[in-house]
């Protein structure tokens, strides 16, 4: 999953610049409507976080459904600029990734934090972030070497929405509740330091 969240921590961190270069400009839209389509991105994600936040507080337990569906939605969602195209399709995309993907890596890091027993629970979330933030370095650098090698947006699109279908596979096999691993471990006393 962490090898996942690579892609995603870089596809987060130059998104808008991606978007407004590969997915708007090429596509026939304006410089200046490339610059809404890199906002709307943002913009989705602060309320993709939020819709997935309040729907794992309501249910614990389907927290990792919940998780895996938003991240495989959203591959689902960028694949679909490598078939199809036009304004609509575009603007519908570009907000359903924002929504999805960005929105559900905001929820991961309280997910992850819920996976660890409290002895752990700063290291396991610290190495989350810190394998992410391996993708935000990263993250333009093989954008740009795809980009060369292919001539096109298409190879970008098909790693960050396969990486997403992994990560939605990633988090769907830790089971219904995979989150409350460690509050069960927890209970159990297992772990504890005295």
């Amino acid at each position: 999953m962490w090898n996942s969240l690579t892609v995603f921590d870089g596809y987060d961190t130059f998104n808008p610049a991606y978007v407004i270069h590969y997915v708007a400009q090429p596509r026939g839209e304006t410089f200046a409507a490339s610059f809404g389509f890199g906002a709307l991105m943002q913009i989705m994600s602060f309320v993709g976080g939020l819709v997935l936040a309040m729907l794992a507080d309501k249910r614990p337990s389907f927290s990792t459904v919940l998780l895996a569906t938003w991240w495989g939605l959203g591959g689902l969602a960028v694949l679909v600029l490598i078939f199809l195209g036009g304004p609509a399709v575009n603007l519908a995309s570009v907000a359903a990734a924002g929504f999805l993907i960005v929105g559900a890596q905001h929820v991961l890091n309280n997910f992850t934090a819920s996976t660890y027993h409290t002895d752990v629970r700063a290291s396991g979330v610290g190495m989350e972030l810190g394998v992410g933030r391996f993708g935000a370095i990263l993250g333009p650098f093989v954008a740009g070497l795809l980009q060369q090698a292919t001539g096109g947006p298409n190879a970008m699109f098909w790693t960050i929405g396969g990486a997403a279908l992994v990560a939605a596979a990633c988090i769907a096999s830790l089971g219904r509740h995979g989150a409350q691993a460690s509050a069960a471990l927890e209970s159990a006393g297992v772990g504890t330091v005295p």
